[in-house]
């Protein structure tokens, strides 16, 4: 999609006027574009009476395409959702396998979020302080405020 669709999208988007948008992107969605895909994995439309099941259904296999697409923000999304469970049972695997991926696609706060919950470990995330704190510094380097502020933490609390 080029940006000037893009922007136009999005501002749709941002207004609301979700039966607009469908109509502007719906041939991208048909051809598999993932920013297509990762914007209609946001929204239903009401004509389609979706229930919450089917839309997040739909939304989960929208972000997947837009994920394969190279598109690092629905990596992120999919591993957020994996992980804290708001869409997925599956957590283990599917969150780290899509965090990894928008991070190799170049996104910097899934090195935090990713970082931050190897460092210390969750339920769904095996503890992994090396990786986790590389992760963390890599954030920080890249301008990722959270992470500056987590590393401050932990070198307080762990003097190296």
């Amino acid at each position: 999609m080029e940006n000037s669709i893009k922007e136009k999208a999005e501002q749709l988007f941002e207004s609301g006027d979700v039966e607009e948008l469908y109509q502007l992107i719906e041939p991208f969605i048909k051809a598999n574009d993932p920013d297509a895909l990762f914007l209609y994995s946001s929204f239903s439309l009401e004509r389609l009476n979706e229930s919450d099941d089917d839309f997040e259904k739909r939304s989960i296999e929208l972000l997947k395409g837009a994920s394969e697409g190279g598109l690092a923000d629905a990596s992120y999304r999919l591993g957020v959702l994996y992980l804290y469970g708001d869409l997925a049972s599956e957590k283990d695997q599917k969150s780290a396998y899509y965090f990894e991926k928008a991070i190799a696609q170049g996104h910097s706060h899934s090195k935090f979020t990713y970082g931050f919950n190897l460092y210390y470990g969750t339920d769904q995330t095996v503890q992994n302080k090396p990786r986790g704190l590389q992760l963390l510094k890599e954030a920080a380097e890249e301008g990722i405020k959270l992470a500056e502020d987590e590393l401050k933490i932990i070198y307080s609390s762990n003097p190296f």
